[in-house]
């Protein structure tokens, strides 16, 4: 059995070749793609976030849902703090790659478990806070890479315009 809901989801956030969101914009991953180390450190003002820790914040966020979803315990996000956590110092090539690959791990186990969910759960209460539904949820995180995706390619875009 499946659900137009789940199908919509791993349609935008695992998209089939070919696949163009209405919005014309890449998948977090694709933002991603090509970005050096140099490029993912850079901020417009200290205060700002800049595609690294986007990155670090999208791959938690992703590691939460996957957790809500399946019942897991928390505490298992291996960086600190969990939510914007802090990349390593400095523009590290090898430290950006490892932070990549986080991402990619936990964008694949989310696709993962979305592909196994019970369609006939998305209606029941998550969990947690504010009695969310499972299909909000879900619709959530594909909201949530979709505006972080958003915010990667214009850091990128400021980068490049500041000689990065």
């Amino acid at each position: 059995m499946s659900d137009r809901r789940l199908e919509e989801a791993l349609r935008h956030l695992a998209p089939p070749t070919g696949f163009r969101p209405w919005h014309g914009g890449p998948t977090v991953l694709g933002t991603l793609r090509g970005v050096t180390a140099e490029v993912a450190a850079w901020k417009l003002f200290p205060d700002r976030h800049s595609v690294w820790d986007l990155a670090l914040h999208v791959a938690y966020w992703h590691y939460t849902v996957e957790r809500r979803l399946t019942g897991a315990k928390r505490g298992s996000f291996p960086r600190r703090p969990s939510n914007w956590p802090r990349p390593a110092e400095g523009a590290l090539e090898e430290a950006w790659a490892e932070d990549r690959e986080l991402v990619k791990e936990w964008h694949a186990r989310l696709v993962d478990v979305l592909q196994a969910f019970d369609p006939q759960r998305l209606d029941k209460i998550a969990g947690g806070k504010g009695g969310t539904s499972y299909a909000d949820l879900i619709t959530g995180i594909v909201l949530h890479d979709t505006y972080h995706a958003g915010q990667i390619q214009l850091v990128k875009r400021l980068a490049k315009s500041a000689g990065v």
